[in-house]
């Protein structure tokens, strides 16, 4: 046998059992390892160097999983990881590239690749999406690397995570160590979150974002990513069916995160969730297996969730919160898009290059950074953005119509969702949601046994 056919058996094989990577999913693990993360933030914030140290430490784990592993699992996790991570490091001031959450995603797929794939066949869908938006950059003022990072980091991190995660196999054990790792960092910033609250000297509720409730920094990607951490602990009750004590400790992280969420008093990243698990809910509510479960853990959490936080935080808020999110002004978002618009009118050719199109929003609005990837995709890449969002769109809709089980189909349309509507408010500033949709590309396997 030829060593090429040697390395396409090898890589068939691990493309099977990729989920046989270790022991079955250990919920006393599981637990301790949120646990720890608690206590973190403050370590993290401390000092700088602490938080550099753990974004260095993590990379340097990633790397040591590539060279190991003979199965990308554990690559996998660590990626998931780095996703809940990534505020966190910013929120700590780490001494590292402001985007190496996506730096991170993209460099571990491309060697993820070429450790696990490299004689397979692979999409080339995902990677025209990504080059088409490049030819922009030749008609800048200047080349400047931030600003081509802020605006091309993210669509280069989905898709190569895209072609990297594509039909790798995950079964229930694979996805509940993923939620966990995800939601493990979020839990650290959360915390910090919490405790600036509670220290807070005076902290007065209006009808906008609030920076001291989002733990100083960005309320849009603090509410975001503390939704994130929400839908995470949340598909984790869905998928654990075994083990209750740790179904009701995540299922507290889930309210808990949530509620901060809401007092960031930036809606984006409270309804983001919310869509994702109505999204997924039309099919886990066809799954006999587990629809009664279903229903009774929509029934707890709404009940808790509407009937006691909800009115002590409108209280805490003295109304506040009632009046925000009975708002659905979209806070000059809309202005921004009909901006976007007319620049793509003006340069439909190439647009105005990435990150060009801030001037351009005070057609409508202000000076200000584009809020929706989609419109964004238009005004700085023009027809070559055109052509790159109609093959996201069917990139994701040809992921929708994919035939699976239900079960399988609900986490792959949570992801989706959950990713899509980030980019609708949020754009790509953190690699979230590139993250996530390339996670429901994954090859799901949720009927073997665990």
């Amino acid at each position: 046998m030829s060593m090429l056919n040697r390395n396409e058996n090898y890589f068939n094989k691990a493309k099977i059992q990729s989920n046989k990577d270790d022991d079955a999913f250990n919920p006393n693990r599981a637990i301790w390892f949120l646990l720890l993360h608690l206590p973190l933030g403050f370590l993290l914030q401390y000092n700088p160097i602490f938080s550099t140290i753990h974004a260095v430490t993590t990379i340097i784990v990633g790397l040591y999983f590539i060279i190991n592993d003979k199965h990308p699992s554990r690559l996998i996790y660590l990626m998931s990881y780095i996703t809940g991570a990534e505020l966190l490091w910013r929120g700590t001031h780490a001494n590292i590239f402001w985007e190496t959450g996506k730096y991170a995603i993209t460099g571990f797929a491309i060697l993820g690749l070429l450790r696990y794939k490299n004689n397979s066949k692979i999409k080339i869908t995902p990677l025209i999406y990504f080059l088409l938006l490049l030819p922009s950059i030749l008609i800048m003022p200047s080349f400047d690397r931030e600003e081509i990072a802020f605006s091309l980091a993210g669509p280069m991190a989905l898709a190569f995570a895209i072609l990297f995660l594509d039909s790798i196999t995950f079964n229930q054990s694979n996805m509940k160590k993923l939620l966990i790792g995800m939601m493990a960092p979020i839990t650290s910033w959360g915390i910090l979150v919490t405790f600036g609250i509670i220290s807070a000297d005076e902290i007065t509720f209006s009808a906008n974002s609030l920076f001291v409730t989002s733990g100083g920094i960005g309320p849009n990607q603090v509410s975001s990513i503390l939704g994130l951490g929400a839908l995470a602990a949340f598909l984790f009750i869905i998928n654990e069916q075994n083990h209750k004590f740790i179904s009701f400790f995540v299922g507290l992280i889930a309210i808990w995160l949530f509620v901060q969420t809401i007092l960031t008093f930036s809606r984006g990243g409270s309804w983001t969730p919310i869509g994702a698990i109505i999204a997924a809910s039309l099919f886990f509510i066809r799954n006999k297996t587990i629809r009664n479960r279903y229903f009774l853990i929509m029934a707890v959490l709404f009940s808790l969730f509407y009937f006691v936080f909800f009115p002590a935080l409108d209280r805490f808020t003295m109304g506040a919160t009632t009046e925000r999110y009975s708002d659905f002004g979209t806070t000059g978002r809309w202005e921004i898009i009909l901006s976007d618009l007319e620049v793509f009118k003006r340069h439909p050719i190439l647009g105005v290059g990435p990150f060009q199109s801030k001037p351009y929003h005070a057609i409508y609005f202000r000076y200000s950074s584009s809020h929706t990837e989609y419109s964004r995709m238009l005004a700085e890449h023009g027809i070559f953005g055109f052509l790159s969002l109609l093959i996201f769109l069917e990139m994701i809709l040809s992921r929708f119509l994919k035939k699976t089980n239900l079960q399988s189909k609900a986490f792959i349309v949570a992801f989706l969702t959950w990713g899509v509507l980030f980019m609708a408010h949020s754009a790509t500033r953190l690699v979230a949601p590139s993250f996530m949709i390339a996670l429901a590309f994954l090859n799901y396997k949720f009927e073997e046994p665990e």
